[in-house]
């Protein structure tokens, strides 16, 4: 037991008060006493008294339970436990005005102790403490009152010998109660507009002030809209206009009302700061000016656990395809790891934000991405990109995905996760991933790039690769990672996590990424091909099908197609149950630029093609009508002069020498 040690008397013994809390003092030399100081404040006044007892007493009580040991030593006074542990300079810069600062308190009262503390030994051996500290306190200059230097010493011997133990309790300045009983006159300093202006915001009027702001709070009104409905329809004041041309508020039967400050103070009392600000400034708006709660890969313990998506718009105007003018770009939708925030899959689509680009997100991070790289024409090693598989918990848009329905839609998912209406940190990881133009103010531009509608996809896929090899996601690594080497790359994270077998992936067979994700197209069968809008496809192996040659026995066969919208170079088809992955047949002297375009693209060339067809249609007659005059116009005969006869035509001697007069004739003219 040492010095502070809190002791009780459960029980009550000799003088000492049961339930009472005493410290632990010291024993003396002779160890033949030992000696208990109790400290009573009663909030207004501390006090000391000092008990002595026995040592054999003492050590009896303590073996027999009669004592007892109530925790640890005390390192601060009682009445300094609101600010333990509070940094000093952090309580002297909340003081306005001060004329002497904390240290230069505590080093006074020290001073007056400093004898004292240097004679400790002959304190505690002296027959009684008490007296000789107060024979101390008459010798100095000024003379100091005796209890309170009492106070000071055995306060600094008893929690741990620390002149900080000497502070002053000022935090407890103003801690009275001012809605006690008696109270009238209002409290705090006179108001601008005079001494007794005003009233006092007793309790009444602070239930009335609560009432109003719970009725008539909103973030779509400003504190000054709040408080004038809380005072015309809670307090039934009225606005006037006074000579001076001021106006200001009133009651008409000159009953109190608070001010607007006193709106302001004492609703930022009954009501807690996170619950103001959401009264005041919305959810969204209140969580904006929120400390951060955590990042969601802190419980996480496996890539692919938690996929997130969301969708950007490219800010470049892209060149059209016929004419190159400048045309809005299209959305772009990213998967991204929530533990590692590698990007694990990319989807378009043309115009605004749907669920067509998120299928086609989902898509691509059920394919291996060599192969979906592939399908674009772009070439990259299996080690680039090598995440495969979808995820059993994937957070999507509210927006997009509303119309999902859950068993026939989204049977292929564990669980899928809808966002909160506007509510963007509910998917951070990915928010936070997204490309970011550099603002720049004066007048509006903006920046019309040479890419077409495939071409800037090719560019979007590449940029996925340089954010997963270039990202800096240093505050997902952990000590090991550190030590490992492992580099603060969104890439290397999901690599060393995935090596280990920390890897929630869901493999999807390729064939069933294709039917549940891909955009299913009209095709129609020819004997020579599959069509697609014109545009013609085939492979090796569905030509080995003998599809063609029913179709040349039958004629056309209309079916279905899975298309890739943003590139139509391959299609993939369904034949007998089985699925055929299909190449474009490109002419010989057609560009190389030609494969790559997306559906959207196919589908203007087919309207343009098709419109052509239909106006040649409506012309053909024209045309023809046009050469037969020209040919009557030149010979004089009609274009089909002539006669048609019953029968063969005559062998007669008639038709042989016309005969031979037609070889004599052409021989001559060869």
């Amino acid at each position: 037991m040492r010095a502070g040690s809190r002791i009780l008397a459960p029980e009550g013994f000799l003088n000492l008060a049961r339930g009472t809390v005493y410290h632990f003092l010291a024993s003396d030399g002779r160890r033949n006493r030992v000696r208990l100081i109790e400290f009573k404040d009663d909030g207004k006044r501390i006090s000391t008294h000092l008990v002595q007892l026995s040592q054999i007493d003492f050590e009896e009580a303590v073996e027999n339970g009669w004592l007892v040991e109530d925790g640890q030593a005390d390192s601060t006074p009682p009445w300094l436990t609101p600010v333990e542990g509070v940094a000093i300079n952090h309580l002297e810069n909340r003081r306005i005005s001060p004329k002497e600062s904390y240290e230069q308190k505590v080093n006074k009262r020290f001073a007056a102790i400093s004898s004292l503390v240097e004679r400790q030994a002959q304190v505690f051996i002296s027959d009684d403490p008490d007296a000789f500290i107060n024979a101390h306190a008459k010798a100095l200059r000024p003379h100091q009152n005796a209890a309170r230097i009492r106070l000071w010493f055995y306060s600094y011997v008893v929690f741990g010998q620390n002149k900080w133990s000497l502070l002053p309790p000022l935090h407890r300045i103003g801690g009275w109660n001012r809605e006690g009983p008696g109270h009238t006159k209002k409290f705090g300093r006179p108001s601008r507009k005079g001494k007794r202006h005003g009233y006092r915001c007793d309790c009444t009027m602070q239930q009335k002030l609560l009432k109003g702001f719970l009725a008539y709070k909103s973030p779509h009104k400003t504190q000054n809209k709040i408080y004038s409905e809380i005072l015309t329809k809670e307090f039934g004041c009225v606005a006037f206009k006074q000579s001076d041309a001021t106006v200001d508020f009133k009651h008409p039967e000159g009953k109190p009302f608070p001010s607007f400050a006193q709106f302001k103070y004492w609703i930022s009392k009954m009501i807690s700061s996170k619950s103001l600000r959401v009264a005041l400034r919305g959810t969204h708006g209140a969580r904006a000016q929120s400390g951060s709660e955590g990042s969601f890969s802190e419980n996480l313990i496996n890539v692919n656990q938690r996929v997130e998506f969301d969708g950007y718009y490219i800010s470049e105007k892209i060149s059209g395809l016929t004419e190159g003018s400048a045309v809005d770009s299209f959305c772009v939708v990213r998967a991204v790891c929530a533990l590692s925030g590698m990007v694990l899959g990319i989807g378009f689509s043309e115009g605004k934000e749907n669920m067509a680009a998120y299928r086609m997100a989902i898509y691509s991070m059920a394919c291996d991405k060599v192969k979906f790289c592939k399908q674009f024409g772009i070439e990259i090693a299996a080690e680039e990109w090598p995440s495969a598989g979808l995820s059993g918990n994937m957070v999507i848009d509210r927006g997009p995905a509303a119309g999902y329905e859950g068993a026939p839609d989204i049977h292929w998912l564990k669980s899928v996760e809808l966002t909160p209406v506007y509510s963007g940190q509910s998917k951070a990881t990915v928010e936070s991933s997204h490309p970011r133009d550099k603002q720049t103010p004066g007048q509006p531009t903006y920046f019309h790039s040479r890419l077409d509608f495939v071409q800037m996809a090719k560019r979007e896929i590449l940029r996925v690769l340089k954010d997963n090899h270039t990202s800096d996601a240093g505050r997902r690594l952990d000590e090991e990672m550190i030590l490992a080497g492992i580099k603060p790359t969104p890439h290397a994270i999901f690599t060393y996590w995935s090596m280990r077998g920390r890897d929630s992936s869901i493999g999807v067979p390729f064939n069933t990424a294709v039917r549940e994700f891909l955009a299913p197209c009209p095709v129609s069968i020819r004997k020579e091909g599959v069509y697609l809008y014109g545009r013609k496809y085939n492979s090796r192996a569905l030509k080995e099908t003998g599809i063609f040659d029913m179709v040349a026995r039958q004629g056309v066969i209309n079916t279905t197609a899975y298309v890739l919208v943003m590139c139509v170079r391959q299609i993939w088809i369904d034949v007998k149950g089985s699925l055929y992955e299909l190449d474009f047949v490109r002419p010989t002297r057609s560009s190389l630029g030609a494969i790559d375009i997306s559906l959207g693209d196919l589908k203007e060339i087919d309207l343009i093609r098709r419109g052509k067809a239909a106006d040649l249609r409506e012309e053909r007659p024209a045309h023809e009508q046009h050469y037969t005059d020209r040919f009557e116009k030149n010979t004089g005969i009609d274009w089909d002069a002539g006669e048609r006869r019953i029968g063969r035509p005559s062998k007669g001697g008639a038709a042989l020498r016309d005969t031979a007069d037609y070889n004599r004739f052409r021989g001559a003219t060869k």
